[in-house]
């Protein structure tokens, strides 16, 4: 049997440069999302969007690297080891101003999850109703500095420095404990502590959070588009129904049971939609978050850190 016959009884072609069928599905673009801190609910319409192919629907390749205390992500993306980021707004333009390239394309938290939290049998349930005691705070931070500034706690409150948990908190009735409604709150509840929270958007302070940054010479890439439509759409799954991705969420960082995420899902819903949409952005907000920081004698700007839809 000659060999051009079994070529074609093997339904090969005797050319060996064939080009491949017309209908063979594109290569998708492969994606590094980095996490700023470790797989939990607050990055959980991206691991939706992951886990129901949303994004391989939009063409996109997308691998999720969790992050953890201190981890530079937005270095990373302009190092290259990522191509998006997940950051909050403050952070993305204090290191604007110092040169960073980047630009926020999607707000996973349309209000900041940031906040006071305070023991529920002080009757306490805003800002100015402090006026003495003990904050538990990052000392130095931006918010911290914003908070002494603007409630005049400087010689009136002390301070002392947050090591993670809550501990300290449960030993002191007292003591007030900056958190963030998707953590402190729910581990608090878990150990049948009661709490009010105090949102810093209540008192000025209100950077979007979960906030999806490329670089700023890829943003109008189709690529670009593609991952924040996928990206809302996954964000609108998960409000709906979350379970999926927090079993998933849950497997990564089994310090995060699911029990607290429940309570975590139902608190921050209000956080990721916000009053202007989900993933929405608007100027207002953005020169409200830089006032904010000017305010501590920071020098940012807001104009072009954001890409407008």
């Amino acid at each position: 049997m000659s060999a051009l016959l079994l070529l074609a009884l093997a339904g090969c072609s005797p050319t060996p440069d064939a080009k491949p069928a017309a209908d063979a599905a594109p290569a998708l673009r492969p994606v590094r999302v980095a996490l700023n801190w470790f797989p939990e609910p607050e990055f959980g319409g991206f691991y939706e969007a992951a886990l129901a192919d949303t994004y391989k629907k939009a063409g996109l390749d997308v691998t999720i690297i969790p992050g953890g205390p201190g981890v530079p992500v937005l270095e990373m993306l302009a190092s290259g080891q990522a191509d998006v980021a997940l950051a909050g707004a403050d952070d993305l333009l204090v290191k604007r101003a110092k040169g960073l390239d980047a630009v926020a394309v999607f707000a996973g938290f349309q209000d900041s999850p940031v906040g006071l939290m305070v023991h529920a049998e002080s009757g306490l349930t805003t800002v100015a109703q402090i006026q003495s005691g003990t904050v538990a705070i990052e000392a130095g931070s931006p918010f911290q500095q914003y908070l002494w500034t603007t409630q005049g706690w400087e010689g009136k409150v002390a301070m002392v420095p947050t090591a993670g948990g809550i501990a300290a908190f449960a030993a002191d009735p007292k003591l007030i404990q900056q958190g963030y409604v998707t953590s402190e709150p729910c581990v608090a509840e878990g150990q049948g502590i009661h709490v009010n929270f105090i949102p810093s958007r209540e008192f000025g302070w209100n950077p979007y959070a979960s906030l999806a940054v490329v670089r700023g010479a890829e943003k109008d890439e189709p690529w670009v588009k593609a991952f924040r439509d996928a990206s809302k759409a996954g964000w609108t799954d998960y409000i709906r129904d979350p379970s999926r991705a927090d079993v998933e969420i849950n497997k990564l960082n089994p310090d995060m049971p699911l029990d607290r995420m429940t309570c975590i899902t139902r608190l921050q819903a209000a956080y990721v939609v916000g009053t202007d949409g989900l993933g929405a952005m608007t100027s207002a907000r953005w020169k409200e978050t830089a006032d904010a920081l000017n305010k501590v004698g920071l020098s940012v700007v807001a104009d072009g850190a954001w890409l407008k839809p």
